[in-house]
């Protein structure tokens, strides 16, 4: 991935692949210009709405303009290019992994905009993504948004001995060990490119 002179937005939530997300193309030397994170809608499930809290706070940590937009349950592109439209980017990058769903309003996003799309963990092994963070020092937390996920696993802090078993887990249970199902959320509560350890802001049940 080249991009010395790219200056991109991140669409940011604070969780595991917003984070790495932001890591990675970093690492590969573009340039974050903003963090870019919905405001939930009133009313909103608590599986599928974002932690406003736990983005603004990561986004403290990692040293990053946040911008918040109004989010749409009906229309989840206008608002997100409305956001985008007023900031002098050239390109937007997302940490979906293997949601079409996403990665189809992503693309539609852009090209009405003419940006470029990056999304560095596109098509990767979700394991293979949660064992390289690991190694790279990121600490990461499970906050169940549903009940599914046995207790053992709730504010847990994954690790190289507990992370196989964790995978295995997701797997009987059909979810993806990322939390792109929706079915839990995966805090960064550390990692090298955050400035400090934070602290969860957000109610823990589901």
């Amino acid at each position: 991935m080249e991009g010395s002179e790219l200056k991109v937005a991140v669409l940011f939530s604070g969780n595991a692949s917003s984070v790495y997300c932001h890591h990675l193309i970093r690492e590969a030397g573009v340039d974050v210009g903003y963090l870019v994170t919905p405001k939930a809608p009133s009313g909103s499930r608590p599986r599928t709405s974002p932690d406003l809290g736990l983005a603004r706070i990561s986004a403290r940590s990692l040293a990053a303009p946040l911008i918040e937009f109004d989010a749409d349950e009906e229309d989840e592109t206008s608002p997100l290019i409305e956001a985008l439209a007023g900031l002098d980017i050239e390109g937007l990058c997302d940490g979906a992994v293997g949601s079409n769903r996403r990665r189809n309003r992503l693309v539609e996003v852009c090209r009405i905009l003419e940006i470029q799309l990056l999304l560095p963990l596109w098509h990767k092994d979700p394991a293979a993504i949660l064992s390289d963070m690991i190694e790279e020092g990121f600490l990461i937390m499970i906050v169940p948004k549903s009940g599914r996920l046995d207790e053992r696993w709730r504010c847990r802090v994954l690790d190289r001995k507990n992370r196989e078993e964790f995978v295995q887990a997701c797997d009987e249970l059909g979810m993806d060990p990322m939390g792109e199902s929706g079915e839990f959320e995966l805090a960064v509560l550390g990692g090298p490119n955050m400035l400090e350890r934070i602290e969860v802001p957000f109610n823990q049940s589901p």
